[in-house]
């Protein structure tokens, strides 16, 4: 799982940990005109024009896909044409599940910029018909398992393990045991069901009424044995049959929340449970809730250790006190869960403009603070979020010891509201770059959150030099203060015709950074290029990336 991802499902989660009346605020948008802009190109199946391929376009700014989305669908010709299109970063892709991308290796869909009434053109899909692995899975006494997960990974030609294909490389079983990939690129894949112990990095949700050891196509433990599956275009493995053994055992967990200081039962209080393996964290299905004497029981518990995380719950100025437990071949009993008063950071958000208009813009949003968890411990993180008041003041209550990332939202979209962007953060007049440290019991005041606004854009291009990238290769484009810590102003995706567009950024001087990232390889190249930028213009930028250049490992 990429980076990008990992923090998409730890922030989301963090969300559900978050009071609803703070997530049902968001700022209201001014009208705006009318949008002329266009996307259009060609889609072909076997160099024949392919007619009904619906075509969509979604907006990439933000952590969620909360803007509209916009399609079309090819015409005889194979020719679509989206239009009203506003000026924005975009992702653009086809609906043909069962096809893929005629470049090997090539992505499934394509960056694409579009400025303002700009009539893009030529953004062409070539595509094939995709391969299929299907089969079926069975208990160990051959009865056919329903609604099973099964996992389909991608074998590398180096010797580095297998990985795990995306999410919609995950299907379920049918009621008759089978199940069934489409869509897939050539290539050789290995297959499980089950679940893994292995260590991946990954962080995901753990829900299913029965749960398996992980067992590779033909049948083994070892993902190193298992056997490989080539995919051809157009190909279909069939009999790609799995056989699991008997279910693992799952363990109850029950015990009571109480007040801190005086041990009294706390009634209705929410949460759930997560289980570390190595790196990788689960949110597992079963939660609990406190009954009118404090108690609580949770069912369906693996082995493992554990610790827990609070729910929204009314009173934000509480946590929990850090608490592990570990299930081995018994149900845990006795458990205590404690709630103390967290720790808080105040503070004023300053903005640097004296624009009283922008400062109302501002004080409609929300400061969001992340604590990011101890090596070692149960659990991944904790959120909380703060109002803006009328004079800039804010509050992060309930805040439970670790370094804590603040960063400004707009309702439940993850990524600075366009034209707002945090300069730095200083805690007692210092610069506080990598986060502000709390400790146990700390009510921090004098913190300072410095917020520019700009009505800048930067229009770059991306000029490649001595070579070609890699199939599947990607362009990141990201903008940094020089002289302050290398933390992004703003970013953006390099689009299919070398573009990149970066919006809301205050006048400055900055530098652009593009940076290669190609799949199956740690290695990038980059380069870079400084950039005046002046308010309320689009400034254009070239930047030149020399192919011969030593990656960066």
């Amino acid at each position: 799982m990429s980076s990008s991802t990992q923090f998409l499902a730890v922030f989301f989660f963090m969300l559900l940990c978050i009071p609803g009346p703070l997530l049902a605020q968001s700022s209201t948008k001014p009208p705006s005109k009318s949008p002329c802009g266009s996307v259009s190109g060609r889609v072909t199946i076997k160099d024949k024009p392919a007619a009904g391929v619906t075509v969509g376009l979604r907006q990439t700014t933000g952590v969620f896909p909360l803007e509209k989305s916009y399609r079309a669908v090819t015409d005889h010709e194979g020719v679509y044409h989206i239009t009203n299109v506003p000026a924005g970063s975009y992702e653009i892709m086809t609906a043909a599940p069962a096809y893929v991308t005629a470049e090997v290796n090539g992505p499934r869909s394509k960056s694409v910029i579009v400025g303002e009434d700009e009539n893009v053109e030529d953004i062409n899909f070539s595509l094939v018909r995709g391969g299929v692995i299907t089969g079926k899975v069975i208990d160990a006494d051959g009865r056919p398992l329903v609604q099973q997960q099964v996992y389909l990974y991608r074998v590398d030609s180096g010797q580095q393990p297998a990985r795990q294909v995306g999410s919609t490389g995950n299907v379920q079983t049918d009621d008759r045991g089978i199940y069934r990939f489409f869509g897939l690129a050539a290539g050789r894949y290995k297959v499980a069901c089950g679940r893994s112990e292995e260590s991946d990095g990954n962080y995901f949700y753990q829900f299913s009424r029965v749960t398996y050891k992980q067992v590779f196509y033909p049948d083994t433990t070892d993902q190193a044995k298992a056997a490989i599956v080539e995919v051809r275009e157009g190909s279909e493995a069939t009999n790609i049959d799995i056989t699991l053994g008997a279910p693992v055992q799952t363990f109850n967990v029950s015990g009571r929340v109480v007040e801190g200081e005086k041990g009294l039962p706390v009634p209705n209080i929410r949460f759930a449970f997560q289980r570390r393996t190595g790196e990788r964290f689960e949110i597992v299905e079963s939660t609990a809730v406190s009954n009118g004497r404090g108690d609580f029981t949770a069912e369906g518990l693996l082995p493992g250790k554990y610790g827990i995380i609070l729910f929204g719950n009314a009173d934000r100025e509480i946590r929990a006190e850090a608490l592990s437990f570990e299930v081995v071949d018994q149900d845990v009993t006795g458990l205590t869960v404690r709630l103390v008063k967290g720790s808080s950071i105040s503070g004023v958000v300053v903005l640097e403009s004296e624009d009283k208009r922008v400062f109302a813009k501002l004080v409609e949003l929300q400061l969001r603070g992340y604590v990011t968890a101890a090596a070692g411990t149960p659990t991944v993180g904790q959120s909380t979020s703060s109002s803006i008041a009328p004079d800039g003041s804010f509050r992060l209550p309930g805040l439970s010891p670790g370094q804590v990332n603040i960063w400004l939202t707009a309702g439940l979209d993850a990524s600075a509201p366009k034209g707002f962007t945090i300069l730095r953060i200083e805690h007692n007049g210092i610069a506080a770059p990598r986060g502000i440290e709390i400790k146990e019991g700390d009510q921090l005041t004098g913190v300072r959150v410095v917020v520019g606004y700009g009505t800048a854009s930067i229009r770059g291009t991306v000029k490649i030099e001595n070579g070609t990238l890699p199939e599947g290769a990607r362009l990141i484009a990201r903008l940094l203060k020089p002289g302050t810590p290398p933390t992004p102003i703003a970013a953006s995706q390099v689009d299919a015709r070398g573009q990149f567009l970066m919006e809301g950024i205050p006048a400055g001087v900055y530098e652009v950074q593009i940076t290669t990232f190609v799949p199956n390889t740690r290695s990038q190249q980059s380069a870079k290029r400084e950039v005046n930028v002046q308010d309320g213009v689009v400034n254009e930028v070239t930047v030149t990336l020399d192919l011969t250049t030593p990656p960066k490992p």
